[in-house]
């Protein structure tokens, strides 16, 4: 099966707005992050602060991933900042 990833922040300013990963199935959120993390090497120190959304909610690596779904890989969120 061929997933479509979506990537954010430093992701994306590396490997552009997307990859694509042709993954036996079935597919498992830690399937897909392992593969992603073999293909792409150079993130592998940065893995344990990777978060993997499906459908736009958080997914662990048990998650299965069927086909079709928005999948998206970004490091941690934060900042902003609080408006009275």
């Amino acid at each position: 099966m061929v997933v479509k990833v979506q990537l954010f922040a430093y992701l994306k300013e590396k490997l552009g707005d997307s990859v694509e990963l042709d993954l036996p199935e079935p597919v498992s959120v830690g399937t897909l992050l392992a593969a992603f993390l073999e293909r792409h090497p150079e993130f592998g120190p940065m893995a344990a602060n990777l978060n993997v959304a499906v459908d736009l909610e958080y997914a662990g690596a048990e998650q299965q991933i069927r086909a079709g779904q928005e999948v998206a890989i970004f490091p941690p969120v934060s900042g902003g900042r609080n408006i009275p």
